[in-house]
């Protein structure tokens, strides 16, 4: 809306009275368009960096964004056409703020290359590994939560009113670069909505994929599923899913399996990503019932490996903190019967350095059994944190980050 300002200037010893007519905006911009909660967009560089508000149309300026920095679209104010945003403040620390739309530019899309400046990003990335196992005998095994990784630029697992992560075309290949520098020889993988989606961050021509064949039905979990990514040159069996974890009949996540020959042990793995919302004794709710009712079939399968011929190993995100001091989900699975199901939880003891540290525990972890844990380097233990240059791709890497551990065949 625009409107008429009227400005009356009075003369001295002149008795008249001038009238100024302009048409002036309301300080509103105009909606954007294209703008969407979930996108990803870069803002402009900018000298004074981009100021950012806490509220659409506040005049303070409580801080600024960094001026070039990309950021994460939290929603879109219809009214004014503001936008608020998550990312790096010039003080490199992240946050939340309302920006003028003029100051953003929308990433390229899976139809725009990536430019230049983008590629020059990604000159820390290392070289693609080798498809075969190293010739030491030792084997790197690691587990990642991809955070509900989608197979197309732009798209959402799931929608509103809290859509799911998008990514564009060089985010897909920066989680690649993340994937190469750890180098594993197996990569359990968690939310992943499919091969196609796997197939985006790890290269084809060094590994094969073995991903659940779980429904994809188009809700949130129904677009989560487990997986594995495993080196070419490894002697590999794909087995069927672990579909008992499903206690919701359709409503939960399946565990993927496969089995690996390790020096004289063929070892069985299985990639598990187990209910959300119960993530210790503290916790109450339908979250944890669903969880509760999980363990018992998985604890039952960890029974019936141990007393068979090969050692087995659990790896991915179990959504609970199993180190926690006298945890019962972790008592239920460790309860030492048979003896040769005692368990033993890489993740104990061991220090979380994972982006800032928000979540001071883990529940991310890899399981061993008693015969499997003696394949282990147990100082090889590590979590791989995100680069901090990478900061403002946070985002869309992750909200878990990876955890590796090495074998050392006997």
């Amino acid at each position: 809306m625009r409107r008429a300002l009227i400005i009356p200037i009075a003369t001295l010893g002149i008795a008249s009275m001038v009238t100024i007519v302009t048409i002036v905006g309301t300080g509103q911009p105009a909606p954007r368009q294209g703008l969407r909660a979930g996108q990803r967009v870069r803002l402009v560089e900018r000298d004074l960096d981009i100021p950012a508000h806490a509220a659409p149309g506040d005049a303070p300026v409580p801080f600024r964004f960094r001026g070039g920095s990309s950021a994460r679209i939290l929603s879109v104010d219809e009214d004014s056409g503001w936008v608020q945003l998550r990312g790096e403040r010039a003080d490199g620390e992240e946050a939340v703020g309302w920006v003028v739309p003029r100051y953003m530019q929308t990433m390229p899309t899976a139809d725009e290359p990536a430019t230049a400046d983008d590629l020059r990003e990604l000159q820390w990335c290392p070289a693609k590994g080798s498809p075969n196992p190293p010739a030491d005998g030792r084997l790197r095994l690691a587990t990642w939560n991809l955070e509900n990784l989608h197979a197309q630029d732009g798209q959402a697992t799931y929608g509103p009113p809290r859509p799911s992560v998008t990514r564009r075309a060089l985010d897909y290949r920066r989680i690649r670069c993340y994937v190469r520098l750890i180098d594993p020889d197996v990569i359990a993988v968690q939310e992943i909505d499919g091969a196609d989606a796997l197939g985006r961050v790890v290269d084809r021509d060094v590994y094969n994929l073995h991903v659940s064949d779980r429904a994809r039905t188009p809700n949130m979990n129904g677009r989560q599923n487990t997986g594995f990514a495993y080196k070419k040159g490894l002697d590999v069996t794909e087995l069927p899913d672990f579909d008992a974890l499903d206690v919701s009949h359709g409503g939960l996540r399946y565990g993927t399996r496969m089995s690996v020959s390790y020096g004289p042990a063929r070892l069985q793995l299985m990639s598990v990503h187990l209910k959300s919302g119960c993530f210790a004794d503290t916790s109450t709710g339908p979250d944890c019932v669903k969880l509760r009712r999980q363990i018992p079939v998985l604890e039952e399968w960890i029974d019936r490996q141990s007393i068979g011929p090969d050692p087995f190993i659990v790896l991915g995100d179990f959504n609970r903190r199993l180190n926690d001091p006298g945890d019962t989900i972790w008592a239920d699975l460790d309860d030492h019967q048979p003896a040769s199901a005692d368990l033993t939880a890489a993740t104990e003891g061991k220090p979380v350095d994972c982006r800032d540290n928000r979540f001071a525990t883990f529940v991310d972890h890899i399981v061993f059994g008693a015969r499997s844990i003696d394949f282990v380097d147990r100082s090889s233990f590590r979590q791989v944190n995100f680069r901090p240059a990478d900061r403002p791709f946070w985002d869309v890497l992750s909200n878990h980050c990876p955890l590796v551990v090495e074998l050392v065949a006997p």
